[in-house]
């Protein structure tokens, strides 16, 4: 069945399920399969020498990462803290990032407890550090979570395509694909105007940049 992109209602439909595809929470859990499966010198040294914590640290990263926070949800709006649970609003957005914040730190101190590569380190503090940033900046502005979780995820390919000297122009080229395609379903949706998006993409890139690339 052919979707018709002319009907504004099969195109808010296929924001909406661009959006969940691309939920912040789910990013970190795509870089680290990224790390992992990339066809770089690296992945085969991860599975060789880590293999038997792969399967810990994912799981680790989920819990802590994606369904920890997840789980306050409900309670939240229970609670009122949030009006729904899309979290159109600034102010919405301030509490759920806090608790995200907080496990993305107590995840990070998990990891650098584990004797794991150094890359994998530095792209959960990379996260930490982004989400501590975009909660400082939503107290006053309200930045696209959405597309700092894409730059971010762009960045970890791209240095890992130059620090391992390994050719994934296929992979980076897929994720700025997504990357345009997202940013547009969340102005389509009215959830940011073209600067939050913008920014939060910039944001997202040169931190993940910094931490991978050049640390």
């Amino acid at each position: 069945m052919m979707i018709n992109f002319s009907d504004n209602k099969s195109l808010t439909l296929a924001s909406q399920i661009l959006s969940v595809i691309f939920f912040p929470g789910f990013l970190p859990i795509y870089g680290l399969l990224i790390i992992f499966n990339a066809p770089t010198l690296y992945s085969y040294e991860l599975a060789a020498r880590y293999g038997s914590l792969k399967g810990v640290i994912l799981l680790l990263a989920f819990v802590n990462m994606t369904l920890v926070p997840v789980a306050f949800m409900p309670l939240l709006k229970y609670r009122n803290i949030i009006s729904s649970y899309s979290m159109n609003t600034r102010t919405d957005r301030i509490i759920p990032m806090a608790i995200g914040s907080l496990m993305y730190i107590v995840t990070t101190v998990i990891f650098y407890s584990f004797r794991i590569p150094v890359i994998i380190k530095s792209f959960i503090l990379a996260t930490t550090i982004l989400a501590i940033l975009i909660l400082l900046i939503t107290l006053r502005w309200k930045i696209s979570i959405h597309s700092a979780g894409l730059g971010s995820l762009l960045a970890a390919v791209m240095a890992l395509s130059v620090r391992m000297y390994a050719n994934l122009t296929a992979l980076w080229l897929v994720l700025i694909l997504c990357s345009g395609l997202v940013m547009a379903a969340r102005l389509y949706l009215n959830s940011h105007r073209p600067a939050q998006v913008y920014a939060g993409f910039a944001l997202g890139f040169i931190v993940m940049w910094l931490f991978m690339a050049v640390f």
